[in-house]
C-alpha cells in the first residue's frame, strides 16, 4: 500500500493536473470571494439577486469566511471531478494493469491511491483557504470592511471549522467521484453522472421529497460544508455520511477486486 501511495504522489504532480485541478479549484474560490467583497454594499435588500451581502456583515468575526462557505458547493464539485479524473484515466490509458502486476493485491492498491488523493486534495483545501483570506484582507479597506474582528479569537475558530468541514465534503464529493470511476471506469462519464446527480437531480428530488435534506447525499455534503443548518444538525449529517462512506467504500473495493480493468 505504501508504494502505490507513493506512486500516485508522483503521478499527482503533473502539471495538468495541478494547473487544471488545483488551478481551477483555487480560482473558483479566488473568484467567489472577489465577488463577495466587492458586491457589499452598506444596505442589502431583499429584491437583490444572488450572493449580496452587507459591509457590516462582513465586518463581523465570521466576514472571514464569508467567501469560503459560498465556494463549498463549487469546491465539490471540482473535488469530485479530480478524483474521478485520477481513477478513471488509470482505465482508458491501460495504466491500471501495469500497476496490477507490480502491486497484485488490488484493495491495497486502491487503498493507496486514495490517501494519496486524499493528501492531495487536503493541500489544495488548505491552498484555497490561504488565497481566500489573502484576497479578503487585501480588497476589504477598499469597501471600508473592518478586519479587527477577522484577527480575534472568535474569527480564528471560525476560519477553522469551516475550513474543518470544508475539508471534510470536499473529500465526500472526492469519494463519490472516485467510486463512479471504479464502476463505470471511465472518468468522462463519472464526472457526467456525478454532476448530473449532485446538481440537477438532487435538486429536483429535494423539491419534490420533503425529507431529501436528510438522506440525499449531495444535500448532506452541502451542509456539512455550511457547519450544518437548523433543520439538519451537523452530528446527523456526520453520521448519515459515514454510514453512505462505508457503503461506498465496501462496494467500491469489492467491485476493484473482482472485476477485469479492461474497458
Amino acid at each position: 500500500m505504501i508504494g502505490a501511495f507513493l506512486s500516485e504522489l508522483l503521478k499527482l504532480r503533473r502539471r495538468g493536473l495541478l494547473l487544471g485541478g488545483g488551478g481551477l479549484f483555487l480560482g473558483f474560490t479566488a473568484l467567489v470571494t472577489i465577488i463577495g467583497i466587492e458586491r457589499a454594499s452598506k444596505t442589502v435588500s431583499p429584491e437583490q439577486r444572488g450572493f449580496h451581502v452587507s459591509v457590516a456583515e462582513l465586518s463581523q468575526a465570521n466576514g472571514l469566511v464569508r467567501g469560503l462557505d459560498h465556494a463549498g458547493p463549487l469546491m465539490g464539485i471540482v473535488m469530485l471531478g479530480i478524483f474521478a479524473a485520477a481513477f478513471g484515466s488509470e482505465y482508458s490509458t491501460g495504466m491500471l494493469r501495469n500497476l496490477l502486476v507490480r502491486e497484485p493485491r488490488r484493495v491495497q492498491l486502491l487503498v493507496g491511491k486514495f490517501c494519496a488523493l486524499v493528501v492531495f486534495g487536503i493541500l489544495v483545501l488548505l491552498a484555497a483557504g490561504v488565497v481566500s483570506v489573502v484576497i479578503a484582507y487585501a480588497l476589504a479597506p477598499s469597501k471600508g470592511i473592518d478586519t479587527s474582528a477577522w484577527s480575534s479569537s472568535t474569527g480564528l475558530s471560525d476560519l477553522w471549522s469551516t475550513m474543518w468541514h470544508l475539508t471534510l465534503s470536499s473529500l465526500g464529493f472526492g469519494t463519490l467521484g472516485a467510486a463512479l470511476a471504479v464502476i463505470f471506469r471511465s472518468s468522462v462519464i463519472a464526472l457526467g453522472v456525478g454532476v448530473g446527480w449532485v446538481l440537477p437531480a438532487e435538486a429536483i428530488l429535494a423539491a419534490l421529497w420533503s425529507n431529501g435534506q436528510y438522506w440525499l447525499p449531495g444535500q448532506l455534503l452541502e451542509n456539512l460544508a455550511s457547519g450544518g443548518s437548523a433543520s439538519v444538525s451537523l452530528a446527523r449529517t456526520g453520521l448519515t455520511l459515514g454510514a453512505y462512506g462505508i457503503v461506498v467504500a465496501v462496494a467500491t473495493a469489492y467491485t476493484f477486486s473482482r472485476r477485469d480493468v479492461a474497458n
